[in-house]
Parts: structure tokens; C-alpha cells; sequence
């Protein structure tokens, strides 16, 4: 039976109850873009200064984890905002400006605290608001990816304060007072500034561009990478850093040749973190997710070889760690740190198969999975310097034909390090790498030990 409707009769309208609507949730969403972003930016400008390993671990991590985050916002904001396709901060600018200012700390301890205390807490306390107040069926994929960002978040406050702790006592005698001193006085600013947005007193229509908060400064590479002084902290780290192509060697050399190579790829950590910082204004937000991802790989390489090393009993004090490629591209356009990059994750990758087989061989099960990971990632960071060498070098009005030139540029660089060393500064590696050797030997001399002494 057929009933006609009035065209005025409707069913009753249902009470909002719960849930953002789609422009709010857009608008809340692309604040979050920006913070995180901004966060992004400052954890990897202090990786090269920071001094701890343990320090550039937790960046490179906060890094890569505030990227993913990032990207998945920026994603979801357009998705809402279909077919817009503007993400401005907008009304946001200033506290975006205060986010921003994380980049100019004075100090990597002040960087890590100001987090832990103030930038992260308000993130996290806005992302549970925002997940108190987002419809789980309207709003389910942002529930997904915020929840998650969320875990991480707090996860980064519990982090971040315990190697700031840590990065201010490596920080020597007569400094740890001054950069506490300076650390506290930039937090203070920090809310100071925040306390003034909460009440609605912001100096000016607009922030200002690039803002600083006394006593931080404005961000600066830190072209001398931060040593890690636990270790035997050299520009060089193994005597075929001076001849170039030597063989690794075989067995307990070999294991150990490759484990003091995954710790000192700290180089690349420092210089792919420069990259994103340096790099993204230029070749825009893909490239700082693609970038984010490769200074965490690099730091989870570096982290490899520390574990190995600390696994067969040898201690840190034994162990070069080095810094000289790092070192050669000082004052260089930062275009040749992207192409040193590029050129040393292409350099071995194809001995990488073949030391995995011969760790297989000596039942070093461990050095072979962290051989075969590495293996993969490499092959992910090639067509990263591919890809972003030719938009880097289209951007700059120079072709494909730039690239080799770029590379004799990278090989002359090193080189030139290198012919800088002292006889004395390569006389002295060499006692300390044989020094090194012959203590894992003795290790590897014990009964169940994992070194092999052949």
C-alpha cells in the first residue's frame, strides 16, 4: 500500500549528544598538524648536537613517531576539508609560533625538558580531549591514528626526561649548572608566553616569524657533531677509514669490524637529521616524512652495532667512535650532505648479502638479522637519495648530469678529511682498534662465548 508524505513531515531530529562536527574536527585537526610538525623540526635539529647515544635515539625516534603522526593529520584534514586543500595555522599562528620556538633552545637538555614539562603534556591533555569528544563511528579514523599518537606522546614525556637527565650529566663539570640554569630559565618563558595566549594577550595581530624566547637562540647545525664521551670518542674509528676498500676481514674481525661500523653510523643520524631541518623548506612535507624515517633507521643501525658491542662484554671506553664524514662536509651547501648520504647507503649495500652469509656461518645469529635489516633499509634509503637528488637538483635548475659531479665532490671532501688526519692521530687508532681486538679475543677465548676467535 502506497502512502504519500506531506513534504513538510520529517522523522524527529536527533540531539547532537556527542561529536565534533566535520569543520570542527578539521579545524582541531590541522592545530595538531602544525604543533606536531613544528616538534618534527626541533627533535631533529638537536640530534647532531646532542652528546649521548641514548639521546639521538629518543630524537630520531620522537622524530620519526611526531611524522607519522603529522602526515596522518595533514591526510585526515583534507580528507574532512574535501575538496580545500588549504592547511594555514590560521587563528593558530601563535601557538604554532611557540612550537616552532622548541627548534631555538639553548640546549639539547633544555629541547628534551621543555617537552617533558610543558609542550608535550598540553598535546597529549588536547589529544584526550579531542578523543573524549570525537564520535567513535563519524570520526573513526582519526580515533584510530590519535589514539596511538597519544600512547607515544606520553611515552616521549617519561623518555625525554630521564636522557635529559642523562645528556646534563655528560655535559662535564662547570657546564651542567649553566645549562640547567639556562634550561629552566626557557622553560619559564615557554609558559609565560603560553599563559599569555590562555588569556588572550598576544603581542601583535600576527606572531613573529622565526619567534625566539630568551635565553634560547636562533637554531644553528651544530657543524662539530656532540661526542658521546663514555666512548673513545676520534675523528676515525677503524685504520681502514685511511685506505679506502680494505677488506672487513674474517670471523671474530669481521663480526667486530661490522658491529663498530652499525655504532658509528651515528655520522648518518646527525647528517640525515641536518637534512630534514635543512632540506625541507626546499623540497616541502614529503620529503620531512621520507627524511624522519631515514634519520630513525640510521639511528636504529647505530643502536644495533652499540648493542652487539655491549652483548660481548666490551666496554665503551674501548670503543673509537668517530665522526669524520660528518666532519667533511663542514660549512658545505647542504645539498652535498644529502648526496654523502645518498652515496654511502649505496657504497656497501652489496657486501651487506655476504657478510649476512658469513655471519650465518660463525652462528652469530644476532649480527646476521641486524646485517640482513640493515641490508633492506639501505635499499629503502638509495631510492630515498634518488628520488630526492633529482628534486633537489631539478628545484635548483641543474639536471641528472649534476649527480656525478656531486659524487667526485662527496669522494674529494672525505678524502681530504682524511689526508688532514695527524700520523700520530692514525698511529694512535691503530693501537687502540688492535688494543680492541685483542680484548675481544680474550672474550671470545671464553667458554659459550658468542665472539668467534676464528
Amino acid at each position: 500500500m502506497n502512502h504519500t508524505v506531506p513534504p513538510d513531515h520529517h522523522l524527529p531530529g536527533l540531539a547532537l549528544g556527542s561529536g565534533l562536527l566535520r569543520a570542527d574536527s578539521a579545524a582541531v585537526l590541522k592545530r595538531f598538524f602544525h604543533l606536531e610538525r613544528a616538534l618534527v623540526t626541533a627533535c631533529a635539529g638537536w640530534i647532531p648536537a646532542a652528546r649521548r647515544l641514548e639521546t639521538k635515539l629518543a630524537l630520531a625516534r620522537a622524530t620519526w613517531e611526531d611524522a607519522l603522526t603529522a602526515d596522518a593529520l595533514r591526510t585526515r584534514v583534507f580528507e574532512l576539508k574535501y575538496p580545500d586543500r588549504g592547511i594555514e595555522p590560521g587563528d593558530d599562528a601563535h601557538l604554532v609560533a611557540l612550537y616552532e620556538s622548541a627548534l631555538h633552545a639553548p640546549s639539547a637538555v633544555a629541547l628534551l625538558r621543555a617537552q617533558a614539562r610543558v609542550l608535550l603534556p598540553l598535546l597529549a591533555a588536547s589529544y584526550r580531549s579531542y578523543l573524549g569528544a570525537a564520535d567513535a563511528i563519524a570520526d573513526a579514523p582519526t580515533r584510530r591514528f590519535l589514539g596511538l599518537a597519544l600512547g607515544e606522546v606520553e611515552a616521549q614525556i617519561a623518555l625525554f626526561e630521564q636522557v635529559a637527565s642523562d645528556e646534563l650529566d655528560s655535559s662535564g663539570p662547570g657546564q651542567d649548572e649553566r645549562i640547567s640554569g639556562e634550561s629552566e630559565s626557557w622553560i619559564a618563558g615557554l609558559g609565560e608566553y603560553l599563559s599569555r595566549l590562555r588569556e588572550h594577550r598576544q603581542d601583535g595581530d600576527t606572531p613573529h616569524a622565526g619567534l625566539v624566547i630568551a635565553p634560547g637562540r636562533p637554531w644553528q647545525l651544530a657543524e662539530d657533531p656532540g661526542r658521546d664521551e663514555r666512548y673513545l670518542a676520534t675523528s676515525f674509528y677503524w685504520p681502514d677509514n685511511f685506505e679506502p676498500g680494505a677488506s672487513y676481514g674474517d670471523g671474530l674481525q669481521l663480526q667486530l669490524r661490522s658491529a663498530v661500523s652499525h655504532l658509528n653510523e651515528v655520522w648518518a643520524v646527525d647528517t640525515a637529521a641536518a637534512n630534514l631541518v635543512l632540506l625541507s623548506p626546499e623540497l616541502g612535507w614529503e620529503f620531512v616524512v621520507d627524511a624522519a624515517r631515514w634519520v630513525y633507521d640510521e639511528a636504529r643501525h647505530m643502536t644495533m652495532g652499540k648493542s652487539r658491542l655491549e652483548g660481548w662484554g666490551l666496554r665503551p671506553a674501548e670503543i673509537p667512535l668517530g665522526g669524520f664524514i660528518y666532519e667533511a662536509c663542514r660549512g658545505q651547501d647542504p645539498i652535498l650532505r644529502l648526496a654523502m648520504l645518498a652515496y654511502f647507503e649505496t657504497k656497501n649495500i652489496g657486501k651487506k648479502r655476504e657478510r649476512t652469509n658469513a655471519f650465518h656461518e660463525l652462528g652469530d645469529e644476532v649480527s646476521a638479522r641486524d646485517m640482513d635489516f640493515d641490508w633492506a633499509d639501505e635499499g629503502t634509503h638509495a631510492a630515498y637519495g634518488r628520488k630526492w637528488m633529482r628534486v633537489l637538483l631539478e628545484k635548483r635548475g641543474r639536471g641528472a648530469e649534476a649527480w656525478p659531479e656531486l659524487l667526485q665532490r662527496c669522494e674529494a671532501l672525505v678524502a681530504q678529511r682524511v689526508a688532514a688526519a695527524s700520523e700520530q692521530e692514525r698511529e694512535r687508532l691503530t693501537a687502540d682498534v688492535q688494543r680492541l681486538i685483542t680484548r675481544a679475543a680474550e672474550i671470545a677465548d671464553r667458554p659459550g662465548a658468542r665472539l668467534r676467535a676464528s
